[in-house]
């Protein structure tokens, strides 16, 4: 039986990022996050208006999503904990700038993302930017000889928890492919359909 949860946040399994953008007192900086999702070539992602980060990228109008594995826990705790001081200096991560954007790519991170902000929607304290993917960039071992994206061997960290505490979650071995599920149901579907048949 379900009942009301009370909390002032519910984190459900959302992927950590490191968000890079470009900043007009260090240069280029990072910032960590959660709430991000991508449909197609628009990608939107939220951070608190206030924020350092919300304040530079209204400013230049482009960033970077670079999403990190297991490895980078500790430096996305540095980059999410530090407010407006120079990231890349704390975590001794290291950056190459964009094709198509003058934001920072985190070399770390096997993939990244490089995006031109579209639109950005101030809701309370928050603020939700809608981006166009102009670039998606993903380290050669997570691609293979046909060109696709090797999604089994890509371990990014959750993130999940509510207002009492949050914590970080990965990735195990197991995956199942899109659509393997039902294809089984309605073949053993057509079986029970064709046995029916046979015994009329």
């Amino acid at each position: 039986m379900k009942k009301t949860f009370e909390t002032r946040k519910l984190y459900f399994g959302f992927p950590v990022f490191f968000l890079g953008y470009k900043d007009e007192v260090h240069g280029y900086n990072l910032t960590t996050s959660s709430s991000v999702y991508s449909l197609g070539s628009m990608l939107v992602m939220a951070m608190r208006t206030k924020g350092n980060a919300i304040t530079q990228i209204s400013k230049y109008g482009h960033f970077t999503v670079n999403v990190p594995t297991k490895e980078l826990t500790t430096a996305s705790e540095i980059a999410g904990f530090n407010s407006r001081q120079d990231k890349f200096a704390l975590t001794g991560l290291t950056y190459e700038l964009g094709e198509t954007i003058d934001a920072p790519l985190v070399n770390e991170c096997p993939v990244s993302i490089e995006c031109q902000v579209v639109e950005m929607v101030a809701c309370g304290a928050l603020t939700n930017v809608i981006a166009r993917v102009t670039r998606r960039v993903v380290d050669e071992s997570l691609i293979d000889e046909e060109g696709a994206f090797k999604s089994q061997e890509f371990s990014p960290i959750s993130y999940i928890g509510d207002g009492a505490a949050r914590q970080y979650r990965y990735y195990n071995d197991e995956a199942i492919q899109m659509g393997s599920i039902i294809k089984e149901l309605r073949r053993q579907d057509e079986g029970e359909t064709s046995s029916s048949t046979d015994k009329v």
